[in-house]
């Protein structure tokens, strides 16, 4: 049995982490997994299959692996002072005083995996790559991209000369690893597809425990995500508004919490559709509120390969989403739904025809009939370890 070990920052509730928790379920028993943390801190840490042997770093890395609030004392003032370091001088500087605290791990694994990339040079955040390349002893090593790497700031000649030292460089979608290609067009013999893993039939078990029901008069459209600037929430507002004045009877769902909830919040008065706008807050279970929905929709300024949107397929709901690395492949070539151009205006008149004549009822009647299953992503991730 071939000996692995993945690297991440921790395992908090963030699209990266539920990719790897879903992994971990996926492959346990076909490999001897170590899973190597930053911190051992995070919600998927209670669920983990128990065949996987998890070690946290005794290093400054482990700084990486928490947030400023999390931290107390002098912990607080050290983290406070290495984001302080890596703004002023960029993060490779930063990590040549991490690496010095962090001895090599003393044993030698078949494939080493990162699975965090790094982000702009001025964050205090990643670090996994460089760990992996520096810290570990393997046979062959891999990084994981979960990102548009142009769009995210992660396209720097310092995390791209780091890309370049792995042996393999796994996209989250065909999306991901063609835009990453584009820029890095000499590391294109080096770049696979492994997609996410979704653990199917737990996401359809939750979405039965207290579903949320709602008023048949009206179409009720959803979208989940973190309040943020880069998820484009004042979009979909901006859209309902419009929906609304071409009288179609829309109330839009917004589950999930973020720094941008106040703005959100105003704008949603100014524009007078407060009884048609409902705020959940972060929720532990939004599939409950996605079961009975109508639309999912997903109106972000750039996005990887979005795990909610194959979670809404798998529960039979439709998708309406902005363009973005991955949505072509995730959502019109799969039949689950709809993709327009990535501004207001297209957005506004497709949501505005989809509503009003995309066929909602028939196309979630056909999402519930599929099967789905992760083989083919299973059988990605076995190639990109076997071959």
């Amino acid at each position: 049995m071939k000996k692995i070990i993945i690297v991440n920052n921790n395992m908090k509730v963030g699209g990266v982490q539920k990719s790897l928790y879903n992994l971990l379920w996926e492959i346990r028993g076909q490999y001897e997994v170590t899973l190597c943390l930053f911190s051992r801190t995070g919600a998927y840490l209670e669920n983990l299959p128990p065949e996987i042997n998890v070690i946290e770093c005794g290093s400054l890395f482990r700084y990486l692996g928490v947030s400023q609030g999390e931290c107390k004392g002098l912990h607080k003032l050290k983290r406070g002072g290495m984001a302080f370091l890596c703004r002023i001088f960029g993060r490779p500087a930063l990590m040549k005083l991490l690496l010095a605290s962090q001895k090599t791990l003393p044993e030698e694994y078949d494939c080493a995996i990162a699975f965090l990339h790094n982000g702009r040079k001025q964050n205090f955040y990643g670090g996994v790559q460089d760990f992996v390349l520096r810290r570990v002893k393997a046979k062959k090593k891999a990084a994981f991209l979960h990102c548009d790497y142009g769009s995210c700031g992660a396209n720097d000649p310092a995390n791209n000369r780091l890309m370049a030292e792995f042996d393999r460089i796994a996209a989250c979608s065909d999306g991901c690893r063609r835009a990453f290609e584009q820029i890095l067009p000499e590391l294109n013999e080096k770049c696979v597809t492994v997609r996410n893993c979704h653990r199917f039939d737990e996401i359809r078990a939750l979405a039965e425990q207290e579903p949320v029901t709602y008023d048949s008069s009206h179409i009720h459209v959803i979208t989940v995500a973190r309040l943020a600037h880069e998820k484009g929430i004042e979009r979909a507002i901006l859209a309902a508004s419009k929906a609304r004045e071409a009288g179609l009877p829309i109330t839009l769902h917004i589950v999930g919490g973020g720094a941008m909830e106040r703005q959100l919040r105003e704008l949603t008065v100014e524009k007078g559709l407060e009884p048609n706008v409902v705020f959940y807050g972060e929720q532990a279970n939004p599939y409950r509120y996605m079961k009975n929905a109508d639309l999912f929709l997903l109106t972000s300024y750039h996005e990887a390969a979005p795990m909610v949107l194959e979670e809404a397929a798998c529960l039979g709901l439709p998708v309406f989403t902005v363009q973005t690395t991955s949505s072509h492949e995730m959502v019109t070539e799969r039949g689950n739904g709809w993709v327009c151009e990535n501004d207001q205006e297209a957005l506004n008149e497709q949501l505005i025809h989809v509503l009003r004549d995309g066929g909602l009822k028939e196309m979630k009647a056909g999402l519930l009939r599929r099967t789905v299953n992760n083989t083919a992503a299973v059988e990605q991730f076995r190639a990109l370890i076997e071959g």
